[in-house]
């Protein structure tokens, strides 16, 4: 996934500030937009994190210097690895956590991979390699190869994993209570008299230990209330680029189609909402929903979903207590905690009408 343009110029001019003398002058901000071909917005916002990083100086009338080291800057810099940039959960993860290492005096390298299966070993390797100060990681899938590698330096370098997890307790990790949040959604829906209700999944869930909890949570809530779970009313996403399968209008369509459904992740349900829209299905009137996730990822949407949010500022900067208490002690062993969601009551989960589906 594409960086955003000032975020790229930010990475360029950073190494360029670091292969500096203190003190060493850096050209004009007419020569630097020449030579980058950037606007001068664009510019000031590469500048400005640079500066708040301690990397740069601006002396009026005078120009823009490499900056002396300070007692108040620690010199440590932590390494951020994300699956990429462009959701709503990433572009959160990012700001939270350069929040949170800017409040602690620290330096942040962002480092955005678009990471897959067959990458995200490799890329990991790399990084820990370069032996940074410390790492905060996203994973994107669970495989034996990165428990392995993990493991293998978790005695080295400090590492937090955020809001995803590979399943090793010998690593430190911070997140979400999955399992708990899915049930309570789904309760949602039936305490307001839903009986049909559907999950909608990503279709890899079986390598994210997160999608399974949250999964795991819908069936302990159906259970709890003596309903079936069928697999005919089971909607699966594919995770890497969320459209939705015509069979959905089908399912849609059918008379014995589900009143409700809960979604385990918000990406999904802009193309529900299209593929109800398609069959004159009126949300909520004739079909619920809620789902576990960031309120930031309905804005696409016509109407305010009831979710159970993911409290992001929060966990990463636990996350980012934890890993500084890691680097300051050089004690690596594993911290685990998890943070209870946020129930969001919204518009898209309402009383099922007696008449018509039961």
């Amino acid at each position: 996934m594409r960086e955003k343009k000032y975020l790229q110029l930010h990475q360029c001019l950073r190494e360029r500030l670091q292969g500096m003398l203190p003190g060493e002058k850096l050209e004009s901000v007419r020569a630097l937009q020449k030579r980058y071909q950037v606007s001068l917005a664009t510019l000031n916002s590469a500048l400005k994190l640079l500066t708040e990083e301690g990397l740069l100086r601006s002396v009026q009338y005078k120009g823009l210097y490499r900056s002396y080291p300070s007692a108040e800057t620690s010199s440590r810099t932590v390494v951020l690895v994300l699956p990429g940039r462009e959701e709503p959960l990433f572009q959160r993860i990012i700001l939270s956590c350069y929040e949170a290492l800017k409040a602690r005096n620290i330096c942040v390298q962002l480092s955005i991979y678009c990471l897959t299966l067959e990458s995200e070993v490799q890329v990991l390797r790399e990084v820990l390699e370069r032996r940074p100060d410390g790492v905060l990681y996203m994973p994107t899938t669970i495989s034996e190869a990165l428990k392995e590698l993990l493991r293998s330096w978790a005695s080295s370098v400090p590492l937090v994993q955020l809001n995803r997890e590979i399943g090793d307790s010998a690593l430190s990790f911070v997140g979400n209570q999955c399992q708990e949040g899915a049930r309570q959604a789904t309760e949602m829906l039936i305490r307001a008299g839903h009986r049909r209700i559907g999950v909608i999944h990503a279709s890899n869930a079986h390598f994210c230990l997160d999608q399974q909890e949250r999964l795991a949570g819908f069936r302990q809530a159906m259970e709890s209330a003596g309903l079936s779970v069928s697999p005919q009313w089971e909607i699966a996403f594919d995770s890497m680029e969320p459209t939705i399968s015509s069979d959905v209008v089908t399912l849609l369509l059918s008379p014995e189609r589900p009143t409700a459904f809960f979604a385990t992740n918000a990406v999904f349900l802009p193309q529900l909402f299209q593929k109800a829209s398609f069959c004159n299905i009126k949300m909520p009137e004739e079909l619920s929903v809620t789902s576990f996730d960031l309120g930031e990822a309905f804005s696409s949407l016509p109407l305010k979903v009831s979710h159970l949010a993911q409290p992001m500022k929060e966990l990463c900067f636990r996350g980012v207590e934890i890993l500084e208490e890691m680097m300051t002690s050089r004690d690596f062993s594993p911290r685990r905690e998890l943070l209870p969601p946020v129930l969001v009551p919204g518009e898209t989960c309402r009383p099922l009408k007696k008449k018509g589906v039961s």
